[in-house]
């Protein structure tokens, strides 16, 4: 399909971070949300190479979730928001699925087109229940209210972020063979091998340190030797 009618927004790497820096130094800065709703709803009007948005919500297991929008849509609706909550493991029943999706202003992204594919931005939603109140089982708006909880009462800022563990594998196929020494199928933790190898250096650390301690109390020079067995 011919490309040359398309003009969709696609960002270089630099313009990605000056954008995204500055959204990070508003958040830090705690700028009214109205005033970040005003600017964003405003670059979404202005910017018409910007077909769509991406919402994204975790559920209870920390998993993201992600809905796109039409940005013509989006605009006119954005306070209005539903979505079927009986899908999202954890959340409601089919009975009573109807969940609202209100815009965090604060959340949004710029990613790149390489990526997420060129014309859309990436702004987090928060999760509503019925009665306008933050849902519970949405567990990035209970971290949130926390941390706003802290600011205000304590002026405490909560910092988060993500632990991210790898794996690593003996080849594209690793999992149909059995491992050569453990004759077992299960990959082996980055985190793992990282506490073997500290604890190798630690030993050596330990010997070295217990080797300079034996030479230095077998010195004349009572001044070092002092420093150490104090």
């Amino acid at each position: 399909m011919s490309t040359e009618l398309r003009n969709f927004l696609s960002l270089s790497y630099d313009e990605l971070e000056d954008l995204n820096l500055k959204a990070k130094e508003q958040r830090r800065n705690r700028v009214p949300l109205d005033k970040v709703r005003e600017d964003r709803l405003k670059y979404l009007t202005d910017e018409k190479r910007i077909k769509a948005l991406t919402v994204l919500f975790t559920d209870l297991e920390g998993r993201l979730h992600m809905l796109d929008y039409d940005k013509k849509f989006l605009l006119k609706s954005w306070d209005n928001l539903t979505f079927d909550g009986s899908s999202i493991r954890g959340f409601t029943a089919q009975r009573e699925s109807d969940l609202r999706l209100g815009i965090d202003w604060g959340a949004f992204y710029w990613g790149p087109a390489d990526v997420f594919g060129p014309g859309k931005v990436l702004v987090f939603g928060d999760v509503i229940d019925k009665g306008g109140t933050p849902y519970s089982a949405d567990i990035r708006g209970v971290l949130k209210t926390y941390a706003d909880d802290l600011y205000k009462k304590k002026k405490y800022t909560l910092n988060a972020a993500n632990e991210i563990e790898g794996f690593l594998f003996k080849g594209p196929d690793a999992e149909r063979h059995y491992h050569e020494t453990t004759k077992s199928t299960r990959p082996l933790k980055c985190s793992a091998l990282w506490a073997s190898r500290t604890r190798k250096i630690t030993r050596k650390s330990r010997l070295r340190s217990l080797k300079l301690i034996t030479d230095t109390a077998k010195s004349s020079r009572p001044l070092i030797r002092s420093s150490f067995t104090s």
